[in-house]
């Protein structure tokens, strides 16, 4: 049965390399995660074996070390695992950036590709805070992530952090709303569906004069949307034309989001939110750069709900692989246990797209 066990896991490793991208083993050179050539560790795939093994069952560096020399893979100490950690993020970073290339170079060419955006925080033991941020694009239908980077709590929030190409249409939530990301997506040749506040983004009309989007909404009903052309100007000077659509929200829905606004904003230290922001909890305001015949208003709408899926995904990294809460303090050991993680995600998730497009034997038969 041990034979047995150890073939298994021998032939799920193998499966494994075959997702990962070309050139990985001398990377780990070229980036300096093997400095020495001496010791078990010195060898690539022993050393990712390990990493990923160590971030895949969640375990301290002593279990993972001692299953490795029960099993015969390797004889190694877990602080020379640590050690060896410490040295692993560049290369990490390297390889999931090539798995995140060949998940966009996979993407269908159509009219219009969703693009869901967002960021998800991590912290060490003992913070209070956010230590790690990782940005990251979801594709749909598929629901797999296309692009991601990982950050310090200092990497903020934007459509700039990602590669754009002609015909996609990026969703985000009110911290994607500035005018300079919204320029990126639309030099990049793609279009934008992102949330905004009341006056976090300055639209201008046709003429050149500021607009207020709550101003606008209150002669809207209940369950009433409209739809007018709005400009917004980027550093660059350039002004760039979109669409400010607002939906008046169902007034069960309306008081259900200003109880949500006041309860976020309880506490201690947290300021209480102003009379203007909660009338504007009444609304849901997007800014759509794509044209009206692409996507009309009540589509851009429902377009923004579907960002419920790049939730689940995290949500699903979270409950499968633990991802958030780092197991020590040190910001090199965590960057190459998040990064681990994420390869893992990115992983499994070519394995299972692998798996769903081969058919049963029963109905190949």
């Amino acid at each position: 049965m041990v034979v047995m066990g150890a073939e298994i896991v021998e032939q799920d490793w193998e499966l494994v390399k075959r997702q990962l991208p070309a050139g990985w083993e001398e990377a780990a050179r070229d980036t300096e995660a093997i400095r020495l050539e001496r010791g078990p560790l010195a060898d690539p795939e022993l050393l990712l074996r390990m990493v990923l093994g160590r971030a895949a069952s969640d375990k301290p560096h002593r279990e993972v070390t001692q299953h490795a020399k029960q099993t015969g893979l390797v004889d190694v100490s877990n602080v020379a695992l640590h050690k060896r950690e410490k040295n692993c993020g560049d290369w990490l970073e390297w390889i999931a950036d090539g798995l995140l290339g060949r998940c966009l170079a996979e993407l269908p060419e159509s009219p219009l590709r969703l693009r869901l955006v967002d960021a998800t925080c991590a912290s060490r033991p003992g913070s209070k805070g956010t230590d790690f941020r990782l940005h990251v694009c979801v594709d749909l239908p598929a629901r797999r992530f296309s692009q991601a980077e990982l950050t310090d709590a200092k990497g903020g929030e934007s459509f700039k952090r990602f590669e754009v190409r002609s015909g996609d249409l990026f969703v985000g939530d009110r911290v994607y709303g500035t005018a300079d990301g919204i320029e990126h997506v639309f030099l990049g040749g793609g279009y934008v569906d992102v949330r905004i506040n009341g006056s976090s983004l300055p639209l201008f009309d046709p003429e050149g004069c500021r607009l207020d989007p709550l101003h606008i909404a209150r002669g809207l009903q209940a369950g009433e949307m409209i739809d007018l052309d709005a400009f917004i100007r980027p550093k660059s000077g350039q002004p760039l034309l979109g669409r400010l659509c607002i939906l008046a929200l169902p007034e069960e829905k309306a008081q259900e989001a200003q109880r949500s606004l006041l309860r976020r904003r309880s506490g201690k230290r947290r300021r209480q939110p102003g009379l203007r922001a909660i009338e504007s909890a009444k609304y849901i305001f997007l800014f759509v750069t794509a044209p009206r015949h692409l996507v009309s208003s009540a589509q851009a709408f429902l377009i923004y709900r579907l960002r419920w899926q790049v939730e689940l995904a995290f949500k699903t990294m979270k409950t499968v692989l633990k991802y958030g809460q780092l197991p020590n303090r040190r910001p090199d050991t965590g960057r190459t246990w998040l990064l681990a993680k994420l390869i893992c995600a990115l992983i499994l998730e070519r394995i299972a797209a692998a798996s769903a497009a081969i058919p049963p034997e029963s109905a190949a038969a």
